[in-house]
Order: C-alpha cells, then structure tokens, then sequence
C-alpha cells in the first residue's frame, strides 16, 4: 500500500534534462562544463545514481554528508563542496570534497594543514564577491590572499568562482563575467598563476549560455534549479525543451466537513505564533490533508486541481476549499512542486520518495 505524503520523481524526465543540458554544454562555441547540484534532493541515492549513469563525473552538494553518500555510491565520481568549509570539519573536508569553495585565509591554511596531515592535495575555488552580498572576497583582495594560497604546500588552487542571486537577486550579466575573467588575468600576470576553473554561478547563469552571450574563458556552471525543475533562476522562467514537472507532491484527504470559513470565539495567537486573518466566504467544503509545516512550506504548493485552494495548515495539518470538487476521505490531492517545496520535501523524513517512470 501506498505510503502518504509522498514525493513522486520522474526517472524518464530526470534523465531527459540531464541530456539537454549535456547536450547544451557540449555545443557551446567555447569550452565549458557544468556540475549537478544535488543538495535540493539531500543527494538521493536513485537520483545520483542517474546522473552517474548519465556521465556526471562530478557532483555539487552544501553538506558534508551528502558528500559522503555520492562517494559512498561511486569512488570516481569526484565531489564538490559548494558550501565555505567550517574549521570544525576540515578533516572530514579533505577527506570527502576533492575540491571546495573558499573566501578565507585561516581556512585554506587550516584545509592545508589537514590535506597535509592526510596525504592529499585538496583543490580549492576562490569565490569572489561581485554584487550579491552572499560569499565571496572582495576583487581588490584576491591578489593578496592569492599570494599566501600558493605558499600553502598542501592546496591546488584550481580556480576563482562566484554566486549571484540566490541572496542579492543580483542577476549574472555578460558584463560580471568579463569582471570574472578579468581577475582571472591578474592572477595569471602578477602572481603567474593559471587557474584552469572559471566558475560562472548557478542555475542563474544559464540564460547567458543560452542566448550566446556568456563570454569564452567561463569554463564552468553549477546546476541544481535547472536540473531539477527546468527553471533559470534569474527570472524563474521554464526553459523551452525542459521538464518542469519532475517532482509532483501527493497527500491524502483524512476528513471532508462543510464549515464556516472564520474561526468563531475569542482569538489568540496561532501554533506559530502568528495572527491570521481570514475572508468571510459563509459556509464551503473543506478538507483536511495528512501534510503539514514540518514537511513542506504549504503555502509555496499549488493544487494540480484548479478548483481547489490552499487556506493554511498548521505543524501536520493542511486545509483545503475544496469547492466543488467531488473530495471524499482517503483521496489523494495532487500539488505542483518548485524549488522551495523541492528541498523542504526531500529534507523531511515524514514525506515517501518514490521513483517514477
């Protein structure tokens, strides 16, 4: 028997986008790769083991133990960690991330102090900040810090990095990037250093490679929205030949009753601490989902079924105005997923995840 709420995933439109975007990437004019991001699937073990299949030799996550699951699944498969490494876990760095992102200096010493300790070289991106407030040294400091990097024995500075919009809003333009290359050019004039990886962003980056216009030496992009959902994420837009409906959410209905639509009596504060307000629409239909605020943020669903509507929830409760719809006890509502609900989904231990064709 089907277990309730689950997250369906589409095996068929996973391995799709996978394909357009290795497609893409392949055609470009000038050379450039791309990563899978799988930290909004928390690095599921049949979603990784598609990409693998479909060539991925690299994967992307912002936790440690994610990092650990893809190697866990395949030795060659080489590893990124798109978080800056904590001081804490600089050991468990080396010992699972081949290459990290990094902005500062006492981390790269201490990631070469326990690269040293291991026997390895551990690899490193220098992110640069270029507008967007979120990680990154700032470019008139990348020389300097870039001159104590290659006094470290244990570091291979691979590359420079940045990442746009996922705080600021700031949206990656032709202009940023040749920004990029151009700190990438000082690196190689004063300090003599060539770094091989000029890594554009994420997902946000993609319209620029799409129309053309991302400049030649941006030899990298780290894709998570766009896999996953078939969305660039500077305007949120589909992107044509792309699925966008890979991951469906479905709960079950566990109580129908005609009630009123304001609550009656003297009012306080709801479960999370907040005051709601509500529009007086007399008397409807309304269903009670087993789905709640620990699993999903309810209010970023949208109902497969347009005539119904979403009026709040509580920690294990959703409820509907199932209006005219026929919904009896035990139906399975159905929900179109984005990007927030994607990763809340996965991350929760009460929601089913279950492969598709």
């Amino acid at each position: 028997m089907a277990k309730y709420p689950r997250l369906l995933w589409s095996e068929s439109k996973l391995r799709d986008n996978t394909r357009f975007l290795n497609q893409l990437f392949a055609a470009s004019v000038s050379p450039i790769g791309w990563t899978p991001v799988s930290k909004a699937v928390c690095a599921h073990e049949e979603i990784v083991q598609v990409l693998l299949a479909e060539g991925a030799v690299e994967i992307a996550d912002s936790r440690l133990d994610n990092l650990k699951r893809i190697k866990s699944l395949s030795g060659n498969c080489r590893t990124l960690l798109l978080r800056l490494p904590g001081l804490h876990e600089v050991d468990e760095v080396v010992g699972y991330a081949d290459t990290s992102l990094v902005s500062e200096k006492v981390t790269i010493a201490k990631l070469s102090e326990a690269a040293g300790a291991a026997g390895v070289f551990h690899r490193i991106i220098l992110m640069v900040e270029l507008g967007d407030l979120r990680e990154g040294l700032l470019p008139q400091h990348v020389l300097e810090l870039g001159r104590f990097i290659l006094q470290q024995k244990n570091i291979d500075w691979c590359g420079i990095g940045t990442n746009l919009t996922c705080y600021g809003g700031i949206l990656p333009t032709r202009e940023k990037m040749e920004q990029l290359l151009d700190i990438k050019d000082s690196i190689a004039r004063e300090l003599g250093h060539e770094v091989s990886v000029v890594s554009g962003g994420n997902s946000s980056s993609l319209p620029l490679l799409l129309r053309g216009e991302m400049p030649a030496g941006i030899s990298h992009l780290r894709l998570g929205e766009s896999l996953l959902l078939g969305r660039e994420t500077a305007k949120g837009k589909l992107i044509e030949s792309m699925h966008g409906d890979i991951f469906t959410l479905e709960a079950e209905v566990i109580e129908v009753q005609v009630k009123g639509s304001v609550p009656e009596g003297e009012r306080g504060m709801d479960a999370f601490g907040n005051t709601p307000e509500f529009e007086d629409v007399g008397d409807h239909t309304r269903a009670i989902l087993a789905i709640g605020k620990q699993d999903v943020p309810i209010d970023e669903l949208e109902p497969v079924n347009e005539g119904i509507r979403i009026l709040g929830g509580s920690s294990d409760h959703m409820i509907l105005d199932v209006g005219s719809s026929a919904v009896q006890i035990g139906d399975v509502i159905t929900f179109r997923v984005n990007y927030p609900v994607l990763l809340q989904a996965m991350t929760s231990p009460y929601v089913a995840k279950v492969r598709t064709r």
